[in-house]
């Protein structure tokens, strides 16, 4: 399967074994986003490539401050169920395939 770069690797955040997050977050797409687990590439800055399972869900950011719109407190969240932050270091690519990308980001599709 052909797959092609969805996001780099700005943070990573390890909450459990099992939850890698994964920073960029993206906007929610539209009403018919639906969480999603997907097999993803990844490729280390150093070269060195590796299959992962990757959550990819709507996530809503508590945020207090009343002036931040409804559109930065939900976002679609990657996180990745079998992978550690030592695994997967900042600047790292996620590949994904051209059908997923296209549905997290509609605006950007081929």
């Amino acid at each position: 399967m052909e797959r092609v770069e969805l996001l780099t690797v700005e943070h990573t955040y390890q909450i459990r074994p099992d939850m890698l997050i994964i920073t960029p977050a993206f906007p929610v797409p539209g009403r018919s986003w639906s969480a999603r687990t997907e097999s993803v590439g990844v490729v280390r800055p150093d070269g060195r490539e590796m299959e992962a399972t990757a959550q990819i869900s709507m996530t809503h950011l508590n945020i207090p401050d009343p002036s931040v719109p409804p559109e930065a407190r939900w976002r679609v969240t990657l996180w990745l169920t079998d992978r550690t932050s030592e695994e997967v270091p900042v600047g790292s690519r996620i590949l994904v395939s051209q059908e997923v990308r296209d549905a997290i980001l509609p605006n950007n599709a081929a």
